[in-house]
């Protein structure tokens, strides 16, 4: 049942209820009064109906609730169609759980601006996952910015900049200044039309395949990054993307070494989260 037909039947109940009540009454006031029923019934009749009118404007009025955000501005432009196929992993989930918008309160060209800011933190991103850009990094991309929006003010840059640090779309190395993206991120770029490469399917073979080095040897449960990608069966970009997923939800942990191959890691171990989730 709808919310409407909800309140408009409550509505008639209470219309039905004050008329009996009336005509209770009226036969009382004709006992009393001069007036015929239905004149002593047809006053408290309106009265008692005016008064239900009244208290359900009001009820109303209160409890209205707000239409939801019926879209959301991309590159300037209304986004309408807010369609619940979010990324899930495989790209084609039907979750909402990972609806990311862009931060509250920017205007047009701010958002305009920080949307071109995650599209390319996820390009920069793809080349190499597991790599946290030296605080360097922070600047070239504000530099890159600076040259994509000459018409933009720069300090219009820098408030993008900082309100996407602060909302959770880049994170700090602990102890460090580097700086590198989030999964929020991955969601966000996804809803601007970039590809990711997250599939649930390949995340659980990861764990299966670590899972399963921990079994054989709890001492040392740790698998070549090359062990992995052919275990696996897919390639090194799918892994890498998939893993550092993984690992951003503290199912996996990471190694590298001073000669760690291209992935920017050399070996992958499960953790007692991940176990408890695979297993």
């Amino acid at each position: 049942m709808s919310v409407g037909q909800y309140v408009t039947e409550r509505f008639i109940g209470k219309l039905i209820l004050a008329w009996l009540a009336a005509l209770i009454l009226a036969g009382i006031g004709t006992v009393y009064t001069p007036f015929s029923l239905v004149e002593i019934a047809g006053v408290i009749g309106m009265l008692g109906t005016l008064g239900i009118l009244a208290i359900q404007v009001h009820n109303t009025s209160n409890n209205r609730v707000e239409p939801e955000d019926a879209g959301e501005y991309v590159d300037g432009t209304e986004r309408s169609d807010t369609s619940d196929d979010v990324v899930n992993g495989d790209g084609d989930g039907a979750s909402t759980e990972y609806d990311v918008g862009a931060t509250e309160g920017l205007s047009a060209t701010e958002r305009r601006v920080q949307n071109e800011l995650i599209r390319e933190s996820y390009r920069r991103f793809t080349e190499q996952p597991f790599t946290f850009w030296p605080s360097p990094q922070g600047e070239r991309l504000r530099s890159y910015l600076n040259d994509e929006f000459e018409d933009v003010d720069e300090d219009v840059i820098d408030k993008v900049w900082r309100f996407s640090k602060d909302d959770g779309f880049f994170k700090r190395r602990p102890g460090k200044r580097s700086l590198t993206i989030t999964p929020t991120t991955l969601w966000r770029a996804k809803e601007l039309g970039e590809e990711l490469l997250l599939d649930d399917a390949v995340q659980d073979e990861i764990l299966d395949v670590l899972l399963q080095s921990y079994r054989s040897d709890p001492t040392y449960p740790q698998v070549d990054r090359d062990e992995l990608i052919e275990a696996v069966g897919r390639s090194s970009d799918v892994v890498d993307h998939n893993l550092w997923l993984l690992r951003e939800k503290g199912y996996v942990e990471t190694q590298a070494y001073i000669n760690s191959s291209d992935g920017g890691y050399s070996e992958a171990e499960i953790t007692k989260l991940g176990r408890q989730v695979s297993q």
